[in-house]
């Protein structure tokens, strides 16, 4: 069957009973599926056109019996991606050293070769006793004569460690980049490896979404289905982001003599190409949590094809080396004060503790605060309801972009629901009430969607996808579990260090939901403690700052691994506590 895909005017051949879905990854083009295609979230609704007509279907469940056209136009174009973070002071000393020597050049009595030369020289300059532990790097090899001639014999030697990794004219540009690898969006930091400045930033959403919103989905794909997908997707995607940072510099991709790489364990592992399935059985270890470093060439990178690449390291089961990053951004090793530093995303990593012990664990809060598995969620892009308000009896909210409402992103699900909380629309037990239970001028808002009672945020008339945009009492539920889990994750970290969460001074809310949720909104539903409203403080992408500080000190490198052998790490899953506490957090706070 042929299938045509607009507006990417991709056309393909596949099998009768082929799933959209299937012929969209076989196309290579893109698709959210935050379900991993169980058929319930609805994200991958598509356009069909064929012989029947035009109409609307899940990609993920529609399977092709006849020649058709597949309209994926995408509604939530132009995503609002968190890129900075919080700095502080570092000397800059990154792992790539350079040297700058004055190589012999050869005569009919010194007929040694190129490598040779080099390696000689740069031994000496360096300090390294044994020239012999400098090994040979045929790339950097094939490149010799032309740049030592070309440059008099007098070059620049750049080394990591015992291996040379480029020799060039001295004062070329040295640049490094810096990735954090989000289970939603995969930020890349251009840096300048010689002044420690940023030259440039970008970002994406990752591809892998297609393979399901989050970690476990993505598990069980790779366990069915095999690495290279999810792998090949997410390592073109850093390509991208490398190649678009430089284009809008004048630096050569050839500049770039490093990379470090940041993400939670199952990110981690499904880039550097290892099976993550190891996560997926109890006790949930992880398949490597040290340090990783290796040539960048082997990952399919389209820069220097000998820099080098560093993995941070993982801690234990699903907190991984984006924890390590952030923690090392906002130096929990050095804390005076009891600390809590969270990241909210589809995966809630957290840590608690001072300079003298820290305890650490994630819980599976679900793609909901990315507003996947969200009736009309979405994540925070142009026509995003992104905060939302009760004035006087009147619903009044505010869009990404300031156009129509297409939906509503994370941060403006907190504020709806802490709304409806604060209001007794939702009571405590998550229960949403029926319209003719309300008196408080707000029940005009209320209704029914399929059967289920709901709030309608726009009227079809003035929403952006010609429907009401609503949430509903499934809504409320998806929304209940998340917050749960996060508040359980805090009060059992609080348990292991043996105080309350009312002693923490500081809360550390890391990650673009943090940024951009109210902190009184998340206590008015309980996934923060109502006492420490005062004591919370956004930080930004900390896990992306951890991956750029790296990248420039090989001093804080070595110093992130200390700190992820350093955390004490709590399994919840196998702290048989865990059910009740999530139960318990189950709980809105009560009604005003």
């Amino acid at each position: 069957m042929k299938v045509r895909f607009v507006p990417a005017e991709k056309t393909i051949d596949v099998q009768p009973g082929t799933t959209v879905m299937k012929a969209l990854l076989a196309a290579g083009l893109e698709l959210d599926a935050p379900c991993g295609g169980r058929g319930v979230c609805g994200k991958c609704r598509v356009t069909i056109i064929d012989s029947h007509g035009e109409h609307q279907a899940l990609a993920c469940q529609t399977e092709i019996h006849t020649d058709m056209t597949v309209d994926i136009t995408r509604k939530d174009s132009g995503h609002r991606i968190l890129m900075g973070g919080i700095s502080r002071d570092i000397k800059l000393s990154p792992a790539v050293k350079t040297f700058r020597v004055k190589i012999p050049q050869p005569t009919t009595s010194d007929l040694r070769s190129c490598w040779e030369r080099v390696k000689d020289a740069v031994a000496k300059a360096a300090g390294i006793t044994n020239a012999a532990d400098i090994m040979p790097d045929p790339v950097v090899a094939s490149e010799l004569y032309m740049v030592l001639t070309r440059n008099n014999f007098d070059v620049e030697v750049l080394m990591m460690g015992n291996n040379i990794i480029g020799v060039t004219a001295p004062g070329s540009p040295i640049l490094g980049i810096a990735y954090d690898i989000g289970t939603t969006t995969i930020a890349g930091y251009l840096m300048n490896l010689r002044t420690g400045e940023q030259v440039s930033q970008s970002s994406l959403l990752n591809p892998q979404v297609k393979y399901g919103a989050d970690v476990i989905m993505r598990t069980k794909y790779t366990i069915e289905n095999g690495l290279e997908g999810p792998t090949q997707s997410v390592r073109k995607a850093l390509s991208e982001i490398a190649d678009k940072m430089l284009s809008e510099t004048s630096f050569d991709k050839n500049y770039v003599y490093a990379v470090t790489v940041v993400g939670n364990t199952c990110m981690h592992h499904l880039f550097s190409g290892i099976s993550p399935a190891s996560l997926a059985y109890a006790p949930y270890t992880p398949a490597i949590t040290e340090p990783i470093v290796a040539n960048t060439r082997e990952f399919g990178f389209s820069i220097n094809p000998c820099a080098k690449l560093m993995l941070l390291p993982n801690i234990a089961g699903f907190v991984g080396a984006d924890t390590v990053g952030a923690a090392l951004a906002s130096e929990m090793d050095k804390k005076e004060e009891l600390t809590l530093l969270i990241d909210i995303g589809t995966n809630g990593e957290m840590v608690l503790g001072t300079k003298d012990y820290l305890a650490t664990c994630s819980t599976a809060a679900g793609p909901a605060f990315e507003g996947a598995l969200i009736t009309f969620g979405m994540r925070g892009a142009e026509g995003a309801i992104d905060h939302v308000s009760f004035e006087e009896g009147r619903l009044e909210y505010t869009v990404i972009g300031g156009g129509k409402p297409a939906g509503i992103c994370g941060s403006g699900i907190i504020d709806l629901l802490s709304e409806l909380v604060r209001t007794g629309i939702v009571e405590s037990g998550g229960r949403m009430k029926a319209p003719d239970e309300l008196s408080n001028g707000l029940e005009k808002y209320m209704g029914y969607y399929k059967g289920q009672r709901c709030i309608v945020l726009a009227g079809k008339d003035i929403s952006a996808t010609d429907e009401d945009i609503v949430f509903t009492q499934k809504d409320v539920r998806e929304v209940q579990l998340a917050k749960g889990a996060m508040a359980a994750g805090i009060q059992m970290l609080c348990r292991r260090l043996g105080v309350s969460s009312s002693e923490i001074k500081s809360i550390m809310i890391a990650g673009a939901f943090g940024n951009y949720m109210k902190p009184s909104s998340a206590c008015g539903i309980g996934l923060i403690p109502k006492e420490l409203k005062e004591n919370v403080v956004a930080v930004g992408n900390a896990a992306g700052q951890g991956a750029k500080i790296s990248l420039l000190s090989v001093e804080e490198y070595k110093r992130a691994e200390k700190l992820s052998m350093s955390m004490d790490y709590l399994e919840l899953a196998a702290d048989p506590a865990f059910q009740d506490v999530f139960v318990d957090q189950l709980e809105f706070p009560g009604d005003e």
